[in-house]
């Protein structure tokens, strides 16, 4: 016997799949509402009227993560397909196909430190809560860029990845620049400080965002002046890791900021066994060779567009030489 709701389902199926009409056409023909065919829709699909196929695509572009790998030595290299989209499409694609590598290299008991940043919040976003593995603790490796937390800034994103791993997270309650050194030094004296910085020795994976000079959230958010790049650059800084600003060879400026800055210092971060860089485009090439040059980094998370201008900016058989 006919059942005449799955000749709906099957006829809205047809018109809106195979005959590409909008919902409100499907609706004028079938005489219901526009929220009608959407339910007859969700159901078709749901009982196996509609079987959409995708044609196979690899998101990851594997010729050039190996590229990558070889030419700078890295342990393991993610280029996401992006094609040149708009900056905020990029760091979604980049942060929803790399999660699950990421969550990969975690394993159980490890300590994950993390610092703040667009594209590493998109992959912190897009973390599953499947993702859980036992006796993960998260570790914020800089201070607060000011007082108004926003979900891209290492505390949020700590926070958000302590609760996807089920394990506990040890926050950085400090600014990110103190006034001064005496100031800093009286925040690294606290022992609440002195905790999160005995844990910066034990950390197992890193996950850091590479900030150039030329887009920085600390000129974005006030913290930095045009004057204070301005001395930056006059000390060859080329970009920063945690506030911590350094020049093409990966080494720190030895600017006043080295001075006041909260977060982990570049000689301790250089010592961990694995480090993840997540940043996306061409125009941080730059900041992403003097990270490589100084051994700052060892794994990162890229676009393809962001992939091909490193090897391009950087001549083959040449990573010992960058």
């Amino acid at each position: 016997m006919t059942d005449p709701e799955a000749e709906l389902m099957a006829t809205a199926a047809r018109l809106y799949y195979l005959d590409d009409l909008d919902q409100r056409e499907v609706a004028a023909i079938l005489d219901v509402s526009r929220s009608k065919v959407s339910r007859l829709l969700t159901a078709a699909r749901a009982r196996g009227i509609v079987q959409i196929s995708v044609t196979p695509f690899e998101p990851r572009d594997i010729a050039l993560e190996g590229r990558l790998r070889d030419r700078f030595g890295l342990r393991h290299a993610v280029v996401v397909r992006a094609g040149g989209r708009g900056t905020a499409s990029v760091r979604r694609t980049i942060g929803h196909f790399a999660a699950p590598v990421v969550a990969g290299l975690i394993r159980p008991g490890a300590v994950v430190g993390i610092a703040g940043g667009r594209t590493v919040g998109e992959l912190v976003g897009a973390l599953s809560p499947t993702d859980r593995v036992p006796g993960v603790r998260v570790v914020q490796l800089m201070g607060q860029i000011d007082p108004t937390a926003r979900m891209v800034d290492a505390a949020e994103l700590g926070r958000a990845m302590a609760q996807r791993f089920g394990g506990p997270f040890l926050s950085l309650n400090a600014p990110a620049f103190a006034r001064d050194r005496a100031t800093r030094d009286t925040f690294l004296d606290h022992e609440h400080i002195r905790l999160v910085w005995r844990e910066f020795a034990a950390l197992d994976l890193a996950l850091v965002g590479l900030g150039s000079l030329d887009d920085s959230v600390f000129a974005e958010r006030g913290v930095l002046d045009r004057a204070d790049y301005a001395r930056l650059r006059e000390l060859g800084a080329v970009g920063e890791i945690c506030g911590r600003f350094f020049d093409r060879d990966g080494r720190e400026c030895a600017s006043e900021f080295r001075d006041r800055v909260l977060s982990i210092d570049l000689d301790r971060l250089r010592g961990r066994s694995e480090v993840v860089a997540v940043t996306n485009g061409a125009a941080r090439r730059e900041v992403t060779l003097a990270a490589l040059r100084g051994g700052l980094v060892t794994s990162i998370v890229i676009d393809d567009l962001g992939a091909e201008a490193l090897l391009a900016a950087a001549p083959a058989r040449a990573a010992d030489r960058l």
